[in-house]
């Protein structure tokens, strides 16, 4: 379904539009836009849970941005848990940014990797939204060399733009992006003219997610990760 430049996937039910209008509606109301924020995440992990319970004691690791950890992260990794799956965590402060000739990097000034990651056979990588490949790209690969048995690379957005999954399989070997799944409720078209999809998720997140900028530059630290490293200590 195509509506204001914004079509629809097969996988978006009346509630997974419903916090995607939410998204947008509460722009102004940082409480209200993190739990649409959890919500969605709970229904994009919903999606691929019948894959992953045909497993056996196998965990599947989460990739997070610092930003999405308690919020879109926190859904995905809630429904995990609800429905008896394991799975360890990763997470990223990346500091993205536009060179001179308007490409995007994103190198990682610090992260946070759970123990015991190693054995997953599956990946789900959560991101607010699929603009480009810029963050993703940086995130998985710097964990791929530690993983020797994957079998599914999930890609986990509420919203993507129209362009981002060919930008992402283009940056891995075939060996690598055929083990891709996208999974996403709305792809949109359109940009402004600073580059953010619109509608989108209604801006930028950190300021939406009441974190002022991106985490990496302001000391944020996610509750979900002081909690684990805590637990290991």
């Amino acid at each position: 379904m195509t509506l204001n430049n914004r079509t629809y996937t097969s996988l978006a039910t009346p509630q997974a539009k419903r916090h995607l209008q939410g998204l947008l509606d509460s722009v102004n109301d940082t409480t209200a836009y993190r739990e649409h924020m959890v919500a969605l995440g709970k229904l994009l992990a919903a999606t691929v849970t019948l894959s992953l319970s045909q497993k056996d004691n196998a965990d599947t690791l989460i990739i997070s941005t610092a930003e999405d950890a308690d919020f879109l992260q926190c859904g995905v990794s809630k429904e995990l848990y609800n429905r008896g799956l394991s799975s360890k965590l990763a997470v990223f402060w990346n500091h993205h940014y536009q060179l001179t000739d308007h490409s995007s990097v994103a190198p990682i000034v610090h992260k946070f990797i759970q123990s015991g990651y190693e054995s997953a056979t599956d990946i789900i990588i959560v991101k607010s939204i699929m603009s480009g490949s810029c963050v993703v790209r940086t995130n998985l690969i710097e964990m791929l060399d530690n993983i020797q048995n994957i079998d599914n690379i999930f890609i986990l957005a509420p919203v993507a733009h129209q362009q981002s999954e060919e930008k992402l399989r283009a940056e891995f070997p075939l060996s690598i992006s055929q083990k891709f799944k996208f999974i996403c409720f709305a792809i949109d078209e359109k940009r402004d003219n600073t580059g953010e999809v619109i509608p989108g998720i209604g801006g930028q997140v950190y300021e939406l997610l009441g974190l002022k900028d991106q985490p990496v530059l302001t000391a944020y630290m996610p509750h979900v990760v002081e909690k684990l490293a805590f637990a290991d200590i």
